[in-house]
């Protein structure tokens, strides 16, 4: 019984997942949410109305995969089964929102602890003696595999990709001399996950920081960061704003918003 309430708190993930910090930036951003969901509500909206949209140009509603699902807070689950035959929430880390979808619809919607990168088992086997070139080559080359399930109708790529290496390039000790190690091991992530999305056969839709901003409490501007033009993205087919952390949620000094981008292809 004690097990079965611990399993119901801990989300789901491979040992090496932790060492990289993926469980711990999952239980951040839940408790960040939870400390300004008002502030997230337009957003997470707008997210979920634009995967809608994609969902609208499937000619086949029979799968559909959301990578990066996390806690689906981006995500309209409910939607999405009520529209497609199957429903696949895929992430590194599994959390509680997720299987709470798939106990509540058993027959469309499932988990599945997948690596959208490709590349982390092997960033976490050798994190303790990587160089900065090394890690790089992996995320630059590594190979995502199939899409779990097969390929799908719909494949919905939920604001992950500039976290894919980010996060994980935190974690390795070459980061102690080389500070900026973890923005090129995220944009090498992003890169190559552009490149495995342009490779299937359905519907896809990124949904995407396109630029980050610090912004004063006057509304001045202090600092501006594009993100889709690192990635060689071009305008986005919708565009909003995302207050990520109000103040003092990341500084007492500024506001950081993220402006999203949602990009459908085909």
């Amino acid at each position: 019984m004690l097990k079965e309430l611990f399993s119901i708190f801990v989300p789901d993930c491979p040992p090496w997942a932790r060492e990289l910090g993926l469980a711990r930036e999952h239980k951040a951003i839940a408790k960040r949410h939870a400390r300004v969901a008002a502030a997230w509500a337009s957003h997470l909206a707008a997210s979920r109305a634009a995967v809608m949209a994609a969902a609208e140009r499937c000619l086949k509603h029979e799968q559909v995969l959301v990578i990066g699902a996390g806690d689906c807070l981006d995500v309209p689950v409910e939607e999405l089964a009520a529209k497609f035959r199957r429903v696949i929430l895929a992430d590194i880390v599994i959390g509680t929102e997720a299987r709470r979808w798939a106990k509540k619809f058993p027959a469309r919607v499932s988990c599945a602890s997948w690596d959208a990168s490709g590349a982390l088992a092997v960033v976490a086997a050798k994190k303790d003696t990587l160089v900065a070139s090394e890690a790089l080559a992996i995320f630059k080359n590594a190979d995502a595999g199939p899409p779990p399930g097969g390929e799908a109708d719909l494949v919905v790529s939920a604001n992950c990709i500039s976290q894919l290496g980010l996060v994980p390039g935190h974690a390795l000790p070459a980061t102690e001399k080389d500070s900026d190690l973890p923005d090129r091991c995220a944009k090498a992530a992003a890169r190559r996950h552009l490149e495995w999305l342009g490779q299937r056969t359905g519907v896809r839709i990124l949904l995407a920081d396109s630029v980050r901003l610090n912004i004063a409490a006057d509304g001045r501007i202090l600092k501006r960061e594009s993100l889709s033009e690192r990635y060689g993205l071009l305008k986005p087919d919708r565009q909003w704003r995302w207050d990520l952390a109000p103040i003092p949620e990341w500084s007492p000094d500024f506001h950081r918003v993220h402006e999203v981008g949602a990009w459908i292809f085909g």
